[in-house]
């Protein structure tokens, strides 16, 4: 059977930030969603989620917390662990700038790759620390920031007890991911000392290959993936998604059109029960062993790619503008 990680990167945002709200504010607009036309943050994710019988896989950026305290921490952890989802370790190295105790010396990075591996391994075990005085368990799995992990962060996580990494996102792969494998990972795989789950990607034009996200992928792709992913029998489909993802651009208030994706996809994996199987990393089980030929790329159409394009463009003229 195939397992779905439905995961979702749960962080302050840099822009609210910047714009000088409060850690409080952050977290109430960029974790909990709460704009002018509800919340549609984690805690709707989470209902909506659980409405379906669905898990979800929450990556808690916590380097955050050396900025704004443990308890800005915990207003993120709690909900998530009292709703019965599940709780990884996510960090973002651009909180350095704003960090005033010099965790790595005066070294800064955009992505944790862009460190030594010592520093790497310090940084981890920071953000591993704080996770669990917030009150989560200790983490088996860890995705980086920007996806912008590399070899020596899986050996960093595989030193530090970690089981899995799922930091692979194909389409990145030129840009921030600096993971390296003989070959291109379309299913987990043992790599640097953990389980590399990488994030699902498809083709949706010749060349050009784009994450299974949800303000990336149209239903109609969705089904398309999910099918061909059975066929293949692959052993997971991870969706990536973000705690702000339904709302619009200046997170103000919701998008409407990815409020029904949402809705539309978790009907989707419900409706593939005996099919798929809805786990976080503590139920994934031997993803390894399940003898997957997962070789053959994942495809959208033209015809698929251009109605998405079309929704895409709709979507923003009416929930982005404000």
């Amino acid at each position: 059977m195939t397992s779905v990680l439905f995961t979702t990167d749960t962080e302050l945002s840099f822009m609210l930030h910047r714009r000088g709200l409060s850690p409080i504010e952050n977290v109430r607009i960029a974790v909990l969603g709460e704009v002018s036309d509800g919340a549609w943050g984690v805690g709707y994710q989470m209902q909506r989620l659980s409405a379906h019988g669905l898990k979800g896989v929450f990556f808690v950026e916590a380097l955050s917390s050396y900025a704004f305290g443990i308890d800005i921490l915990k207003r993120v952890v709690d909900p998530i662990l009292a709703a019965g989802h599940e709780v990884q370790l996510h960090l973002h190295t651009e909180w350095l700038k704003w960090i005033e105790q010099d965790l790595v010396s005066d070294r800064r990075g955009t992505n944790i790759a862009n460190f030594s591996y010592d520093d790497q391994l310090r940084l981890l075990s920071l953000a591993i620390e704080a996770l669990l005085e917030a009150g989560a368990p200790r983490p088996t799995a860890f995705r980086a920031g920007n996806y912008g992990a590399s070899n020596d962060t899986l050996k960093a996580l595989a030193s530090l007890g970690l089981k899995y990494d799922s930091s692979y996102n194909q389409p990145y792969l030129a840009e921030a991911c600096a993971i390296r494998a003989e070959a291109q990972l379309n299913a987990p795989a043992e790599l640097c000392g953990v389980v590399e789950v990488p994030i699902t990607f498809f083709e949706d034009y010749p060349g050009h290959t784009r994450a299974l996200q949800l303000c990336a992928a149209s239903m109609s792709e969705f089904n398309a993936i999910v099918r061909q992913s059975l066929t293949q029998r692959r052993p997971t489909i991870v969706v990536v998604n973000h705690s702000f993802e339904l709302l619009n651009i200046k997170r103000t208030r919701a998008n409407r059109m990815l409020l029904r994706r949402f809705d539309e996809m978790c009907a989707l994996f419900q409706a593939r029960e005996g099919q798929l199987q809805s786990v976080g990393f503590a139920g994934l089980g031997s993803p390894l062993s399940q003898g997957a030929s997962a070789s053959k790329l994942l495809t959208s159409n033209p015809m698929r790619t251009a109605l998405r394009m079309l929704e895409q463009s709709v979507g923003t003229y009416f929930y982005d503008r404000s």
